[in-house]
């Protein structure tokens, strides 16, 4: 250590000796309400925490700091919100530190920094302010920041900031059994089945044509360890977001292994927190008594979400309703839309799913209920299924009764699409002439009812189409030869952990998208977007593919 940091070290513990004499002004720009009181120190000073609880007549809890905003972070997370925060430390970055863990305070709940200069209040407020080249996800995190504090005028070596709005930690599964356990004791609840960590070589015979996504399809699929949880007095809203106090479970997030936790009614505020959508934290909560599973969806009307993500849940349901048969269901109701379509209701219903008593939770009224059980999935786009997925899906299958018409299928099928609002292909109509004149039968799923969609695809001896929903039921048939024509700016690989999972023969079929991905990234614009398919230039070999 320098000369000059040591005297700068010496300077700042003066200054904070200083200001923690003075528990007067302390206490009143801490005005606690209600709960407990979170001192930050970098080393332990029970003096202080004493005359703090006798002088505010709360609970003082103390967190040692030592420089790490992460030992901070670790610490609030396993509490319930406190009802204030006092930085005591005199080591570190200490206006990170309340960026970062400010956020885990309640509305109008104040932080103070002890021994600080009018300087620290200037870098507050200079933190929460635009920053030019700033990415757009970086961007918002600050405005975030910017709309949840009111940074006051410091005086006697104190800065005070008041809190904003109502966060709440973004809980991972890997943390989720320590986290509940420091707050709530084993009052939490209990993990009832656990599927060990396994890798295997994808069944898939791949076949690419063109040039490819800058994603590789991976050649071993790693599953990680799934577990089935039930959960203790929890809030369950709208699309499948789920509270228990001051935490948002893992069980909300869909791509739970991605660097940051996304949830699209859940507004980030940094890596730890996020901050519940004004609609939902004014929607009244309401007690249900019982149990329930969670069979909801981010995307509740979307079949191609219900048929990658709620059915990867279903092992847990049937471990859970062998243990509770009268377990009911919780899903969402979304506003305008049709609360139970009838595809849905075949599907789950073809699983033995109880449709008839359906917990719904609406925009307008969360549900809090006794117990929560929550399975983690199967399958996670684009990182892994599960090869026991099929067990899933053969039971799909078989719940939907036999076909009554097994003699008049068509060996060749091309699933096309009329919608436009997102991955349209230009050149649709001549696509679709194409197919027929290579013997495919062209079906546009939404015009004939899931079973006899489910009838269609598992007597199909090829089964192609573009990329997306229409064609997961391809995992119905394991037999069929698959040919997926896509957008190269589509880089979900739902077709392919099918087939990792069920042993097809895959053929991809690229084109290059009106806006293609970075090549060190990834846009929902580029994902989303239009696209030519060049018939010249893969003639002969979806000809091929397709005989």
């Amino acid at each position: 250590m320098t000369l000059r940091s040591r005297l700068a070290r010496a300077v700042r513990r003066r200054r904070l000796a200083r200001a923690l004499k003075d528990l007067d002004a302390i206490a009143e720009a801490l005005t606690p309400a209600e709960g407990f009181l979170v001192v930050y120190l970098d080393e332990p000073k029970q003096h202080l925490v004493d005359d703090l609880a006798r002088r505010l007549a709360v609970e003082v809890r103390m967190i040692r700091v030592d420089g790490s905003v992460e030992a901070a972070l670790t610490a609030l997370r396993s509490m319930p919100r406190p009802a204030a925060i006092l930085d005591a430390t005199s080591t570190g970055n200490r206006v990170n530190l309340l960026r970062q863990t400010v956020f885990a305070l309640p509305a109008g709940a104040a932080y103070v920094a002890a021994g600080v200069t009018p300087q620290w209040t200037s870098d507050v407020r200079a933190s929460a302010q635009p920053r030019e080249g700033e990415g757009a996800a970086a961007a918002r995190r600050r405005q975030e920041l910017a709309d949840s504090i009111d940074v006051q005028t410091s005086t006697q070596s104190l800065g005070v900031v008041r809190k904003r709005g109502t966060h709440h930690f973004t809980l991972r599964h890997h943390a989720v059994e320590e986290v509940l356990t420091d707050q709530f004791g084993a009052d939490w609840g209990e993990v009832i089945a656990q599927r060990e960590a396994y890798e295997y070589e994808s069944r898939a015979t791949l076949h690419m044509h063109g040039e490819p996504p800058h994603r590789d399809k991976p050649a071993t699929i790693s599953v990680p360890a799934l577990s089935l949880r039930r959960y203790r007095d929890v809030t369950c809203h709208l699309r499948e977001v789920t509270t228990k106090g001051n935490l948002v479970l893992p069980d909300t997030f869909r791509h739970w292994q991605g660097g940051r936790l996304f949830h699209k009614r859940i507004i980030p505020a940094t890596a730890w927190f996020g901050r519940l959508e004004d609609r939902m934290q004014q929607a009244n909560v309401r007690h249900e008594a019982g149990e329930f599973f969670s069979f909801d969806s981010a995307f509740p009307t979307h079949y191609g979400h219900l048929t990658t993500e709620t059915l990867s849940k279903h092992w847990g349901w049937r471990i859970a309703h062998e243990r509770n048969p009268d377990l009911r269901v919780v899903m969402t109701h979304q506003p305008n839309q049709e609360r139970l379509p009838s595809w849905k209701a075949d599907i789950l219903g073809a699983l033995g799913v109880p449709l008839d008593d359906i917990l719904w939770v609406t925009q307008d009224e969360s549900v809090r209920v006794d117990s929560l059980v929550a399975a983690m999935p199967q399958l996670e786009n684009p990182h892994y299924a599960d090869r026991d997925l099929v067990d899933t899906w053969e039971a799909l299958y078989a719940g939907l009764g036999p076909d009554p018409a097994p003699h008049n299928r068509a060996a060749k099928i091309f699933l096309s699409r009329r919608t436009r609002t997102q991955r349209w292909c230009t050149n649709t109509p001549e696509v679709e002439a194409f197919m027929a004149e290579q013997g495919f039968t062209v079906i546009h799923a939404e015009d004939t009812s899931y079973a006899e969609q489910a009838h269609i695809f598992r007597a199909a001896k090829v089964i192609a189409g573009f990329a997306g929903s229409a064609l997961f039921n391809m995992m119905l048939n394991p037999e069929a030869r698959v040919v997926v024509l896509s957008s190269r700016g589509y880089v979900a690989a739902n077709e392919y952990l099918f087939a990792s999972a069920a042993g097809h023969e895959i053929h991809y079929f690229w084109a290059p998208p009106l806006v293609d991905q970075p090549a060190d990234g990834f846009t929902v614009d580029a994902y989303r977007s239009d696209f030519t398919f060049n018939l010249d230039e893969h003639r002969a070999e979806l000809i091929q593919a397709l005989a």
